[in-house]
């Protein structure tokens, strides 16, 4: 029987050569060297199943294929074939070469070496510098598909999520406390956010659980999109414009926009979804009430709150003393902090807008067509019009950020603000309306539409040294010249001092303070909502960030480690004059906030630090993890492979190892602290 299965499979290879063009599929590699031109379809058990041009589907035993092609599937299992992948990495490169050509290019910038794409795409795919080991095994691969490898392992790794983490945190304002006071947090949202990239959740997935979620952040943590803002409910309508629509409409709150069509009109209009969500416990105007309504507590019978009150005070709390009447207001303020949905609300404009103040509008969009209501609730419309396909806004803003974290400047500037004239000039039009297409080809999958940029050979071209104007054309002959974020700096000297296991550490996650938010009104009893309000009364502030629930339903907190994190992994935004601040973090209060230029302060963290000095003072680090070296050379190559991802030049060798004879480990330590703070070290080449 086994004859004759490999007599099967030898013919199944055979036909495949002749059926399936080369280039439009993988070639598999059997252990005797036979080639099989085949799309990887999936595993079941110890056989890959691979689809042949004809369509038929042969199943390959993964003993019979060389290692490489086996792990190959591994990946392909989680990742999916790439075979489409290429091919559309492969358009882009032609499209963008075309236009480089009209505007007088030869090609793309020269292709990059491998140790500058090995520390490339761990800074980008993963926001870390690779381990000397991690180098190391790609320097020694033979694999003529090592780039693709190492970009889909990449891909596949928990630091992926928490890198692109960083740059939405940034984009939607992710903030813990900040702003927001009476003990509001907003843990659970956060932790949210990593879960759904962790995941893999695809992007108008995300955005749709944001737009239309109810309850409160224990309920529902996407609740914290909307419950950003509340209180400045036209305020988030403006960061609502920018991040999903790619349009500032801001000025509009006050007069029509100078430059674009916008009227303050279409602003009121658009922010009319939101008009009829609660946010808060506050009061609101109803169409058939002269007054003001009290909001009651969303989800729970009516007068439930006011029964709690009298409740609580059975139980001892004194309304009289102001400290403890407000203790209690702050967590039923929380509790009460709730998006729920009335149809008899409304919102008008605040009467000290010129011309349209005290107006209600209808809800309107601001391009493309009309949202259905279809017996759907205004956010659920608005949901429902923004990820629809034709939508000409969602799938080109979300694509061009996207690019731009890859290259380092958009095919459209700013990525927050651009219009339509700016769209169809842009540098490569072409290329921005094919990546916008792949967007929705790939259904919204930020990471598979990743994968295709950073298999392109612009990708993989060195870096453009000079950063051009903001006005000027860029026609992406490579990425250009980047610093690493704050981010990207702060996780690479994480990893010096504590090693590859950073990336599987995890810190605060909002579990307990969702504990306490999840209240079910129906079937908890006053007294079990008051143990929850007790447990909250205990664990508030930063002690409240840290509070990590032990098991469902408990109310004895244990609690998160604070150190030797990612920085997705603590408080956000981190603490003013930390090293991330300095390095320019953005505080979260606007939009793309973070900030690449260098500081005196930078530069004293760097020389002066406590980072630094752990690697590169008397108790160095760099130096312990160098032992296992014998020869002074070896160790000179260690710290060029450690800190910058490469080997030494024979000039540079040759300075080290004259510094190691001279001083010994203090000359390791000195050639450490040189290249930490050298360019080099700081910038993604």
């Amino acid at each position: 029987m086994n004859r004759i299965r490999q007599c099967i499979l030898t013919v199944a290879i055979i036909l495949a050569a002749t059926l399936l063009p080369r280039g439009e599929a993988r070639e598999w590699t059997s252990t005797d060297g036979r080639k099989l031109q085949a799309v990887f379809v999936g595993i079941q058990g110890d056989k890959i199943e691979l689809k042949l041009a004809n369509g038929q589907s042969v199943s390959v035993p993964k003993d019979r294929l060389i290692p490489a092609d086996a792990e190959a599937a591994e990946r392909f299992a989680v990742l999916g074939d790439d075979s489409f992948t290429k091919m559309s990495a492969r358009n882009i490169d032609n499209l963008l070469a075309q236009t480089l050509v009209k505007n007088g290019f030869k090609s793309f910038n020269d292709p990059l070496p491998d140790d500058l794409f090995v520390r490339r795409v761990y800074l980008d795919i993963i926001g870390r510098i690779p381990t000397r080991e991690e180098f190391q095994k790609f320097a020694d691969s033979p694999r003529p598909d090592k780039r693709e490898a190492l970009i889909d392992e990449l891909l596949i790794h928990p630091g992926r999520a928490s890198h692109l983490f960083n740059y939405f945190a940034d984009m939607y304002r992710l903030t813990a406390a900040g702003d927001f006071n009476n003990g509001i947090r907003m843990e659970p949202y956060i932790q949210w956010w990593k879960d759904s990239l962790t995941q893999n959740k695809t992007y108008d997935q995300i955005v749709r659980e944001m737009v239309t979620a109810t309850g409160n952040i224990g309920h529902n943590p996407a609740a914290g999109f909307l419950l950003r803002d509340a209180g400045m409910e036209f305020d988030a309508f403006s960061n609502f414009g920018q991040v999903l629509l790619g349009i500032d409409v801001s000025c509009a709150q006050c007069h029509d926009h100078p430059f674009e069509e916008w009227t303050m009109e279409d602003f009121y209009s658009m922010a009319a979804f939101f008009g009829q969500t609660q946010r808060t416990l506050s009061s609101y105007k109803t169409e058939d009430a002269m007054g003001m309504v009290k909001a009651e507590m969303p989800g729970a019978p009516a007068g439930w709150l006011e029964q709690f009150r009298t409740f609580a005070r059975g139980k001892g709390i004194n309304f009289d003393d102001p400290a403890a009447s407000r203790q209690f207001g702050w967590y039923t303020t929380f509790l009460g902090w709730n998006l729920a949905d009335i149809e008899t609300r409304i919102t008008p404009v605040p009467e000290s807008v010129y011309d349209v103040g005290g107006k209600v509008f209808d809800p309107g969009t601001l391009i493309g067509k009309p949202a259905k209501a279809g017996g759907k609730s205004r956010r659920e419309a608005l949901a429902d019009w923004l990820t629809d396909p034709e939508n000409p806004r969602f799938a080109v803003v979300i694509a061009n950020r996207m690019w731009t974290r890859a290259f380092g400047r958009g095919l459209v500037n700013p990525v927050h603000d651009f219009s339509d004239d700016d769209i169809k000039n842009a540098s490569q039009m072409q290329t921005l309306a094919f990546v916008t297409n792949e967007m929705k080809r790939v259904n919204y999958d930020l990471r598979e539409f990743m994968r295709i940029l950073y298999n392109t050979r612009a990708y993989q071209s060195i870096s453009t040294a000079e950063e051009p104007d903001a006005a000027d054309k860029y026609f992406f002959q490579g990425p250009v010249l980047r610093r690493m974020r704050a981010e990207q700096a702060w996780d690479s000297l994480t990893l010096l001092g504590e090693g590859p296991e950073i990336d599987t550490r995890k810190g605060r996650d909002g579990s307990f303070l969702r504990e306490l938010l999840k209240v079910d009104f129906e079937k908890e009893t006053m007294d079990m909502v008051f143990a929850k309000y007790e447990a909250f009364s205990s664990n508030r502030g930063e002690t409240m960030g840290l509070a990590v629930a032990t098991e469902p339903g408990s109310l004895s907190p244990g609690q998160a480690i604070n150190e030797g994190l990612r920085a997705s992994e603590m408080v956000q935004p981190a603490a003013a004059a930390s090293l991330l601040d300095t390095f320019g973090q953005s505080d979260r209060f606007v939009t793309d906030q973070h900030n690449f230029d260098g500081s005196v302060p930078q530069v004293l963290a760097l020389m002066n630090g406590g980072v630094t000095s752990s690697l590169t003072g008397s108790a160095s680090k760099l130096v312990t993890d160098l032992e296992k070296f014998d020869g002074p050379d070896d160790k000179v190559r260690g710290v060029f492979a450690t800190l910058l991802s490469r080997f030494p030049t024979e000039e540079e060798l040759s300075l080290g190892m004259k510094m190691m004879e001279d001083y010994g480990d203090d000359g390791i330590r000195d050639l450490g602290w040189a290249l930490i703070n050298s360019p080099e070290f700081l910038y993604i080449q």
